[in-house]
């Protein structure tokens, strides 16, 4: 093991061992190991102990997925569509997934919101929930047949969805995705969301 410990390396071992066992089963030794760094002291180094480098692995995740959709966000601001919103909320967790790391990313955003209320200014569930409401925002001028309360809660809806397909329970024995399967699995998802928020109001 002769490899330089950075954080990035560190990082990228971590999830992997985390997406395949979970903290429980993931050890320092092990992240190390995968990681190819000889230095055992590198995790205390940069993350304190290995809470602090999973909590650093799932905020990594949650900002990677926060990033594109900020800028999705961004760029539809001057002529949004009920699609397009539905689009960059859940194309980052599709990427995830056909890469091979969307079980996990969809398992850190379960967990996140798990936590005590103190913890998502850390964690990234405070910044998850924002960004959901600046969406609803958007989506409130498009969908005037919906209150806030109700196109908050489908909101959370496709939300819900997006994660089970993350984790692939959606899959019905069909073979993992990947890379190729991108656009076509986003549409898979935006079609039914869409459908739901245009969806006549209950009662």
């Amino acid at each position: 093991m002769t490899e330089v410990a950075t954080p990035a390396r560190l990082l990228d071992a971590a999830e992997q061992l985390l997406a395949a066992r979970g903290p429980a089963g993931t050890s320092v030794r092990d992240v190390l190991r995968l990681a190819g760094v000889a230095n055992a002291a590198a995790v205390g180094y940069y993350f304190g102990d290995k809470a602090g480098l999973v909590a650093a692995v799932e905020r990594r995740v949650v900002e990677e997925v926060l990033t594109h959709r900020e800028r999705v966000l961004g760029d539809l601001r001057s002529g949004p569509e009920v699609e397009s919103l539905v689009d960059g909320w859940v194309r980052p967790i599709v990427v995830l997934r056909c890469a091979g790391r969307g079980r996990y990313a969809a398992r850190v955003f379960t967990r996140i919101f798990d936590a005590p209320p103190e913890a998502w200014e850390v964690n990234g569930a405070a910044a998850v929930r924002a960004v959901a409401d600046r969406y609803c925002a958007v989506l409130g001028p498009l969908l005037p047949h919906l209150d806030g309360s109700e196109l908050t809660w489908r909101w959370q809806c496709v939300t819900a969805t997006t994660d089970f397909y993350a984790i692939g329970a959606l899959d019905s024995a069909q073979p993992a995705p990947g890379p190729d399967d991108v656009d076509r699995h986003v549409r898979r998802l935006v079609v039914p969301g869409a459908a739901l928020l245009r969806a006549r109001a209950a009662g």
